[in-house]
């Protein structure tokens, strides 16, 4: 019995990691990878968090209606990393956003490109 539990208890760890970093990691399963949406509008809305921070982003239409796009980003050590802080952003500015966007058709993507006036931030899909 012992040495059942002692071959078994490896291969439960496994999967127990595996499937927590395949729930963190579930990127693809909400974005499409394989597009891209470029918007521009103003913030209106910076959450500074970790897993993930997230924006809002209101993006005017042709017709005068605007769509607030909701967009989550890297994690706030990503974002300090890259110069990227609570001031550095503020609601009311012009953000230009490259993002996957949602697999359901919602206002809602992850951010690949986040550019802040003349300067560009790439993030990784990990």
């Amino acid at each position: 019995m012992n040495r059942w539990v002692v071959r078994c208890l490896p291969v439960a760890g496994f999967l127990m990691v595996g499937a927590e970093l395949q729930a963190h990691h579930a990127v693809a399963s909400v974005y499409d990878l394989n597009k891209e949406v470029v918007l521009e509008g103003q913030l209106t809305k910076l959450n500074f968090r970790n897993p993930h921070s997230n924006l809002e982003l209101a993006v005017p239409n042709a017709d005068g209606t605007t769509t607030e796009w909701v967009l989550t980003t890297a994690s706030v050590q990503v974002l300090t990393r890259a110069g990227v802080d609570r001031s550095s952003i503020k609601p009311g500015e012009t953000l230009r956003i490259t993002a996957l966007p949602a697999r359901n058709g919602n206002p809602a993507g992850f951010i690949r490109r986040l550019e802040l006036g003349d300067r560009k931030v790439d993030f990784a899909i990990e």
